[in-house]
C-alpha cells in the first residue's frame, strides 16, 4: 500500500518533471526497502566534557533515568537552571542522589529544550561521565537532515541538486545511526554542523519533503537488503579518512552544472556514487 502511494505521488506532485523520471527509473521493479515499525532516529552529541551546561525546558515534560528505563517525574511546566555533576549524582537546580544519567522527554508537541542558548526537539539525555557532563540529543533522521542541510541555503543551487544533498546526506545519517561512534551517541554535533532546532527555506525543505525516506544502498532489488553506507558530497569531512566515508566523485559545483543541463538527482547520484541504487525506505 505505502509503495502504490508513493507511485501515485510521483505521479501527481512531482518535485519536478526530471526529479520524477529519474527517481521512477531508478526505484527497481517493486522493491520496497526494508520495513520497520517506525522511521529510525539518530543520536547527536551537542555538548561534550563539560563542568556544567544551561539546561532549560520549554512546555510539559518527563524525566526518566535512561539505565533503567524507570520514570522520576512529570513537569507540568518548563525548568531553567545550570546541570552539573556533583560527585553522587546529577544536580539541576534540585539534586538528583544515585542518578549518574537524565532522559528529558517532551510531553507536548510545542515543548522543546534548550542547552546553552541553542534548541533542541524531542529526546535528551544529559550523562555525567566521569565527573563532566554530556548531552546527546535524539531526534527523527528526516529532522536531523533539516538542520545540518541548512548549511547549504546560501548557495544558489538547483531544485535537482538538492534533492541528490538531501539524498546523500540521508545515506550518510542512516548509516551512522546503525554504525554509532559508541553506546551514546552516532555523530558529533561540531563535526556535522549539527544546528538543533532551523528553519528551512522553502526550497531545501521541499526537497526534504520530497525525497521522504529516499537512501543509496550498494545493493539491489535481488538482494532485497537496503545497506546505506557513509556517503558525503564535496570534500572529505576534517579529521575523516577515505576509509571512514565515501567522497562524490563529483562536486556540488559540478552537480549543480549538470542540473543546469537537465539531468535529474537520480542522474546526478549515479555520477557522484557509482555502483549505488537509489530505495525506497518504507514503514509501518
Amino acid at each position: 500500500m505505502m509503495f502504490r502511494i508513493f507511485l501515485l505521488f510521483l505521479a501527481f506532485t512531482p518535485f519536478s518533471s526530471s526529479l520524477q523520471a529519474g527517481v521512477w527509473n531508478n526505484i527497481t521493479g517493486y522493491f520496497k526497502g526494508q520495513t520497520r515499525s517506525e522511521p529510525p532516529t539518530i543520536r547527536v552529541l551537542v555538548v561534550h566534557d563539560v563542568e556544567s551546561a544551561n539546561l532549560q525546558t520549554r512546555g510539559k515534560y518527563s524525566l526518566y533515568d535512561p539505565y533503567t528505563n524507570s520514570h522520576i517525574s512529570y513537569r507540568r511546566a518548563g525548568k531553567s537552571r545550570t546541570i552539573q555533576a556533583v560527585g553522587d549524582g546529577l544536580k539541576w537546580g534540585e539534586s538528583f542522589p544515585g542518578l549518574y544519567q537524565i532522559k528529558i522527554e517532551p510531553n507536548e508537541s510545542t515543548a522543546f529544550t534548550t542547552i546553552n542558548g541553542h534548541d533542541y526537539d524531542n529526546l535528551v539525555y544529559v550523562y555525567d561521565i566521569g565527573g563532566t557532563i554530556s548531552i546527546v540529543n535524539q531526534i527523527p533522521i528526516e529532522d536531523y537532515l533539516r538542520s545540518i542541510l541548512a548549511n547549504y541555503q546560501g548557495q544558489n543551487l538547483e531544485p535537482e541538486t538538492l534533492a541528490a544533498l538531501v539524498i546523500a546526506a540521508r545515506t550518510n545519517a542512516y548509516f551512522q545511526s546503525v554504525s554509532p561512534k559508541n553506546t551514546y551517541w552516532a555523530v558529533d554535533a561540531q563535526k556535522v554542523d549539527f544546528q538543533g532546532r532551523i528553519t528551512l527555506k522553502s526550497s531545501m525543505e521541499e526537497a526534504v519533503r520530497q525525497t521522504r525516506y529516499m537512501i543509496m544502498s550498494r545493493t539491489g532489488v535481488y538482494e532485497r537488503i537496503a545497506t546505506p553506507f557513509a556517503a558525503q558530497f564535496g570534500n572529505l569531512p576534517t579529521g575523516q579518512s577515505p576509509k571512514e566515508i565515501e567522497v562524490s566523485k563529483i562536486s556540488i559545483e559540478e552537480a549543480n552544472a549538470m542540473a543546469l543541463k537537465g539531468e535529474h538527482a537520480a542522474q546526478i547520484l549515479a555520477k557522484a556514487f557509482p555502483d549505488s541504487t537509489i530505495m525506497l525506505m518504507q514503514y509501518k
